[in-house]
């Protein structure tokens, strides 16, 4: 055997094997149980691979070589996810068309991912650039088109169906636009509202896109989560993006000022503000989604996103129009994300002219605009609860408008708590805090006959407000006058309690009153009060640990008195509602929509933060969109009125076009083949400019028509590849059935974090809807989804150009070879988080495959057997394939290091052993592995071998410790060979000098042995 360990030379041999072996092919035939192992798969960009695709690529590589020896027929594919905005990009700086770009980069990212030795299925690789692949994906989009959910069920919709909601559709929406890029970019594109690429600022713009109704299949991407093993994290993130709540759609009128009555300023009570007095097609209605129906009474003004249709279709009778439409142009300039910052000063404008009007009371309020509302989530428009509602509140505050508290926390005290079949008696009330600014003491009370402190508790007489309450209540029970009125502590709190000098159970609805005394001047109180309490000036600490404290409101007091906010953020009691006063809010949610349904103004409802899918990119270099536009045919159609708001009909250059399919026997639509990829100057995709491709005859009315020139997103693509693989080479259909239903759902599916809402969410989208169509076996498509972490830099940092720390795999195969990379990226740190790159790990690795090569120099001949070395294999043998399984990848690595080092210390070592040790080493470094196999004598190449599997027998220790109990006390201690029989076991015992003294002549009643655990012995 050589000396050194010559890993180029190894690995060049060991590839060119497999290439032209049948290594890594999956067979559709076999009987074997199969295992379908996915990997995500990359966009070939220029730069080629780098370390963060070999984190991923080799650990499931790894994982699917030990399937493999484990017995099973293993899918484990590669493919290209290759459409997209930088290569369209690259070719328009370079001149170098993407179809070639593309070419070039994937032949790049092939060879780097052989180099590595990755076992793919190269037989099954798919391109999504290829029109054989894109076909299908073209063929899909035109399904949801076909297609729409109707309470909850798929349906087929007719081609001259204006009124279902297909499930491809098309909407006006707003996009980030850069006049100077001449595009649309996403909003992750947009940084202090500037595009990222050039600089320049961005505006929004609305453009018509295409849309997929992802809304649609909402509730079963949610539930149909309990049915598929991923990780915690990945399903709430899932569950979160979606964002599924419960509450009601409300509609508030729109009035002018127009209709009111001159001479009082009323509403004319000749038109009715109500919402069902409006048909569903009258501009002056608001909808709203709320999760609390229950503060509808608290509603004292509305926000609406600036681009909300009303403001244009009412803008006639706005009278300020010039400073609103002001305020619409500088939310064009902001991202969605710099709009919805929590942290970011809650700005807007009144709207003047019109007003809403809450359809639960019909009281007036005002309209304003603000940014922090927006159009693309919920309605883009919010029924605003300032004192329920912390946003809200903020605005409130600052725009000086009504704050009205219409739920209330309720407490229970836990001194005196209500008692059952006593009367109950209700009362408005108050506690008033009173504070001297010399020691910040509060003024409390302690009373002579009960063992209470409490604050200066009263009730509200009739003709009184709560301040003038609380002033009457501290001079007669305290005799204090000169106090000066600080604050309220926010709405009353509804207390419960049992008032035993009253003999009664109290309701009170205490509002928490703040004075700070001017002066310590006091009158005397009546000999009454004098009977009752006494007074005392107490800390905030003090009051805090009186054990006779009875105040179950302190605590809220005690918050309020420090946070001016005075927020109610929960459920609890409802007042100034009117017939729902004293009601618990969550039995009001209900009560208060079954009225709102009563006028058609309201309905219970779901909602989701997921919005429907924005499926239409203006560039180039992507799928396009199978859809032409006929004039002819919309004016050949008797009910043309109908047609201009319906879902087949689009509006081009003003004019109404019927949306018709390009028929499934054309496809693919094919890319055009042009030099030229500028975006256009009105936001239009480039294809625009390509008319002898645009323009075409209808397939149906034979007439001149237009192709849309949008293309699909990358993400079309990516959202069912996986299916593609078990077929790639169908020309028929996506996949064969009977080929999915042996290789789906795929068993293991690993990626980045970074993919696990978007992408996991679209795929599972696409998969339900194609289960629905009878078109795949498996409800979803991925039954275990794990993901691995990013890899920074050596500074610490995010590997990136700009920052000068990426690492090119290619230079790491080069230097210390595939198999080095390979171990490294495995041993770098804990599979699941992020690890920093370090050089001094990669030579390491390096030295620790070179001591193994050392070592394989000392195999014996004939092979020997050594008891101690077999148990340590089986031990690390049953360590390793749980580690692999769990793909605890590092200390997978950290245990071939420490076989490695106990060999080390042998100076002979047998073939058994390294046999076993070979095995092991294969999933993480196969090219050293192979060569190290081959040089024991075997004639087969180890991927056909079997998985080692551990010794139980061996597993067993050789020898146990025994404990010796006389009489319930452990008395010695013995070690004996593992399973000694009974007799052989007491006799060692009663052997033993230490058992004589205790046992001495005195007679043993019995014995009680525990099997390789303790013997117990009973004298007397």
């Amino acid at each position: 055997m050589e000396n050194d360990y010559n890993f180029k030379k190894i690995e060049k041999k060991w590839q060119e094997r497999w290439a032209n072996s049948d290594y890594g092919k999956a067979k559709d035939d076999d009987s074997k149980p199969k295992h379908y192992h996915l990997v995500e798969f990359p966009y070939p960009s220029g730069s080629g691979l780098h370390v963060g695709h070999c984190m991923g690529y080799g650990a499931s590589d790894a994982y699917s070589r030990m399937k493999r020896m484990q017995g099973f027929n293993v899918l484990y594919p590669m493919g290209w996810d290759a459409f997209g905005l930088p290569t369209e990009n690259y070719a328009i700086k370079t001149g170098i068309h993407p179809k070639e770009a593309t070419k070039q980069n994937v032949e790049v990212f092939r060879r780097q991912m052989k180099s590595l030795g990755y076992s793919f299925d190269w037989d099954r690789e798919v391109n999504t650039t290829d029109p054989n692949y894109y076909k299908w994906t073209q063929w899909i989009f035109l399904q949801f088109y076909k297609h729409a959910v109707v309470d909850g069920k798929l349906i087929k919709v007719a081609d001259d169906d204006k009124k279902t909601p297909r499930l491809a559709f098309q909407q006006e929406m707003p996009i980030n636009w850069c006049g100077s890029c001449k595009t649309g970019l996403a909003n992750e594109e947009v940084i202090s509202g500037k595009c990222e690429r050039c600089g320049e600022e961005v505006i929004k713009k609305m453009q018509k896109q295409w849309m997929l109704r992802i809304t649609a299949y909402a509730d079963r991407l949610i539930d149909d989560l309990d049915t598929v093993e991923y990780l915690d994290k990945i399903k709430t993130q899932q569950v979160n993006w979606i964002g599924r709540s419960n509450g009601a759609n409300i509609k508030f009128s729109v009035i002018p000022d127009s209709i009111r009555n001159p001479e009082n300023n009323e509403l004319d009570p000749r038109v009715p503000p109500q919402a069902d007095k409006q048909s569903e097609d009258d501009n002056n209605v608001l909808e709203v989604f709320t999760t609390r129906p229950d503060t509808l009474y608290g509603a004292t003004f509305m926000v609406l996103a600036p681009e909300h249709s009303i403001i244009n279709n009412l803008k006639e009778k706005i009278t300020n129009f010039s400073e609103v439409q002001k305020y619409i142009d500088s939310a064009k300039k902001k991202s969605d994300l710099e709009r919805t910052d929590l942290n970011k000063d809650k700005n807007g404008v009144k709207i003047k002219g019109i007003n809403a009007i809450n359809p639960i009371n019909n009281k007036e309020i005002p309209i304003f605009i603000a940014d922090y509302v927006l159009s693309t989530y919920g309605t883009g428009a919010i029924m605003a609860v300032p004192a329920h509602d912390e946003r809200d509140y903020e605005f409130a505050k600052k725009y000086g408008i009504k704050i009205i508290d219409v739920i209330i926390p309720s407490v229970t005290d836990k001194v005196n708590p209500p008692k059952e079949g006593v009367k109950t008696v209700f009362r408005n009330a108050i506690q008033a805090i009173v504070i001297n600014p010399k020691d910040k003491k509060v003024l409390m009370l302690k009373w002579k006959k009960h063992p209470w402190t409490t604050f200066i508790t009263g009730g509200i007489d009739d003709d009184e407000d709560p301040v003038k309450a609380a002033e009457r209540e501290v001079l007669e029970e305290t005799g204090y006058k000169n106090i000066r009125f600080v604050k309220k502590l926010g709405g009353p709190v509804d207390s419960n309690f049992y008032a035993d000098h009253k003999g009664v159970n109290r309701k009170a609805h205490f509002s928490g009153i703040v004075f700070e005394l001017k002066d310590e001047k006091r009158e005397d109180v009546s000999d009454e009060e004098k009977a009752i309490h006494n007074v005392a000036w107490m800390s905030w600490e003090e009051i805090k640990n009186d054990k006779n404290l009875t105040c179950a409101e302190y605590e809220i007091w005690l918050d309020r008195f420090h946070n001016d906010k005075y927020l109610y953020l929960d459920h609890g009691i409802m007042i100034n509602s009117d017939e729902f006063d004293g009601m618990e809010s969550k039995d009001a949610f209900s009560k208060i929509v079954e009225k709102l349904e009563k006028n058609n103004s309201g309905n219970i409802t779901k909602n989701y933060k997921l919005r429907d899918w924005i499926f239409s990119r203006q560039h180039y270099w992507g799928e396009p969109i199978p859809i032409i536009y006929c004039r002819k045919c919309w004016e050949n159609s008797n009910l043309k009125s109908q047609i201009s708001k319906s879902m087949n009909c689009s509006i081009i250059n003003g004019k109404e076009h019927i949306i018709v399919s390009v028929p499934e026997d054309q496809l693919p639509l094919k890319l055009p083949e042009v030099e030229k990829y500028e975006p256009t100057n009105n936001g239009e995709s480039p294809l625009a400019n390509v008319t002898d491709w645009v323009n075409v005859k209808c397939p149906k009315c034979k007439g001149d028509a237009k192709r849309e020139t949008d293309t699909m997103p990358n993400w079309a693509g990516s959202s069912w590849y996986y299916l593609r693989y078990t077929d790639p080479k169908n020309d028929n259909e996506f996949a064969n059935k009977d080929k999915m239903k042996k290789w789906t759902p795929v068993d293991i599916y690993n990626g980045g974090m970074e993919h696990t809402t978007l992408h996991l969410l679209y795929s599972r989208f696409w998969h339900k809807f194609l289960y629905d169509m009878n078109l795949v076996p498996t409800l979803e498509p991925y039954q275990k989804r794990i993901a691995h972490g990013i890899i920074l830099g050596s500074d610490n940092r995010k590997m990136s150009k700009s920052f000068g720390n990426v690492i090119n795999p290619d230079e790491i195969v080069k230097d210390f070879g595939a198999d080095t990379l390979r171990a490294y990226m495995m041993f770098i740190g804990p599979y699941d988080q992020e690890s920093a790159w370090n050089q001094n790990g990669v030579l390491g690795v390096h030295r620790f495959l070179k001591k193994v090569w050392g070592n394989f120099q000392k195999q014996t001949k004939p092979a020997g057997s050594i008891y101690e070395i077999e148990v340590l294999m089986s031990k690390y043998t049953e360590s390793i394939t749980h580690d692999l399984e769990k793909f605890h990848l590092n200390t997978y690595i950290a245990k071939l290091m420490e076989i490695n080092n106990h060999l080390s210390h042998l100076s002979e070592i047998n073939a058994n052993t390294l046999s076993t040790y070979t095995k092991l080493l294969y999933p993480a470094v196969p090219h050293l592995a192979e060569e190290l196999w081959e040089r024991l004598g075997e004639k087969k190449p180890i991927y056909k071998s079997n998985w080692p599997v551990a010794d139980k027998k061996l597993l067993e220790d050789k020898k146990v410790t025994i404990a010796i109990q006389i009489n319930g006390k452990v008395r010695d201690m013995i070690e004996i060979e593992n399973n000694t029989n009974e007799e052989s076991l007491k006799k060692q015992v009663l052997d033993r000098e230490k058992v004589k003294t205790w046992i001495q002549n005195k007679e043993i009643v019995k014995t009680i042995i525990v099997p390789n655990k303790i013997i117990s012995i009973v004298v007397k």
